[in-house]
């Protein structure tokens, strides 16, 4: 009974194992098998392999190397060694901007490789180790049922019930080992879809290659996204710089205006000093061309004389016909006449003889003057 025993525990390790096993195998199976399939038939990862092939070919074109036809995956893995001559970026920041911006539909051919990160921990080796470790198991257990057909006591049920467990295990292992056979041809396929020779190539690092590219695309884009949004800040600091420098030379060229307006540094004070002290002097009059005035046949007399009157002088000037007042027929000016207007009248007190001279409260040159110190005082 003690050898009855004994067997029996085996038994039930071996059961408990095979079970393990069994879920630790077929997922493993299946992450190959769909990432074979993934990688088949991923048209946006073919496309980006073939722009991979078109920018190569035009980098290598007039040498020997031009007009490639393929290249190996494990090249892949190489294209980050290709730097610019500032050695900042590389081919896979060209090949992550150029897909970005011209070809966006491929850009995210990751997506359809989801099951190659699982498949590529996979150990083709391992899991082949396993399976013939199993088979083997399950020939043991089925060798050690034909000794115990028969059972040796009425409490023997070990007969009964490893017989049972055989025949599931034994169904089980067969799926198993049937999609373990599909894998393969998966893999081969694979392989020699994409030019590799199946005897030499390790489809561990098959996936490994494919995976390690596109986590480097993946970094690429990231470090793409930092320059894009550097360059950004940068060109608006620019811009806010050029906008800064733009009002300073606005509100410079403001206040120059208004300094002049007013007083730039003192000019504009002399201008009207010089304006003052020439109608203060009569020099602003004396360089007034003077018409002449038309004589009047003798022995005739204006009409408009009275009898025994006699006949007074013409203004001088520009002859125009003013009102007579208690000093002198001089233009009338309102109070808000414009100072151009006041500069260009001709005065009356200087070339003019009024017959009277005790008011001056209308004379051109004082209002021209009070004028002046008006503005002088704004």
């Amino acid at each position: 009974s003690s050898g009855i025993n004994a067997e029996y525990g085996q038994a039930m390790v071996f059961r408990k194992k095979f079970d393990e096993e069994l879920k630790e195998l077929t997922p493993d199976i299946a992450n190959v098998m769909a990432a074979c399939e993934e990688i088949r038939e991923s048209e946006k990862f073919a496309k980006t392999l073939e722009l991979i092939l078109l920018i190569g070919n035009y980098m290598n074109s007039g040498s020997r190397n031009a007009s490639t036809y393929g290249f190996k995956l494990n090249f892949l893995t190489k294209l980050q060694n290709t730097k610019t001559q500032d050695n900042r970026t590389n081919m896979l920041h060209f090949l992550a901007d150029l897909l970005e911006t011209k070809h966006p539909q491929w850009v995210n051919f990751k997506d359809d490789l989801k099951s190659v990160s699982k498949a590529r921990r996979v150990c083709d080796d391992q899991l082949s180790k396993q399976l013939r470790g199993m088979k083997k198991s399950l020939g043991n257990l089925k060798r050690e049922l034909e000794f115990h057909k028969t059972p040796e006591s009425l409490d023997d049920q070990f007969g009964t019930r490893m017989s049972a467990f055989l025949e599931v295990a034994e169904d089980q292992y067969n799926k198993l080992e049937t999609a373990y056979q599909s894998m393969g041809k998966y893999v081969t396929d694979l392989i020699t879809y994409y030019g590799e020779d199946p005897k030499k190539t390790n489809i561990e690092d098959f996936f490994s290659d494919i995976i390690t590219f596109c986590n480097d695309f993946e970094a690429a884009r990231a470090e793409n996204a930092k320059i894009r949004d550097a360059k950004k800040r940068e060109e608006k600091q620019k811009e806010m710089k050029e906008m800064e420098k733009m009002k300073r030379e606005k509100e410079k060229e403001t206040s120059k205006g208004y300094g002049k307006i007013l007083d730039d540094q003192g000019e504009g004070e002399g201008v009207l000093d010089d304006i003052l002290i020439g109608l203060k002097t009569g020099k602003a009059y004396r360089d007034r061309p003077v018409r002449t005035k038309q004589r009047q046949p003798r022995g005739k007399s204006s009409p408009n004389l009275r009898r025994g009157a006699k006949p007074q002088k013409e203004l001088r000037g520009d002859g125009a016909k003013g009102k007579r007042s208690n000093t002198g027929l001089t233009p009338k000016k309102s109070d808000g006449d414009s100072l151009n207007d006041i500069l260009t009248s001709t005065p009356s007190g200087g070339n003019t003889r009024t017959r009277s001279r005790g008011n001056n409260s209308n004379n051109p040159s004082s209002r021209a003057t009070e004028a002046l110190e008006r503005v002088r005082a704004l």
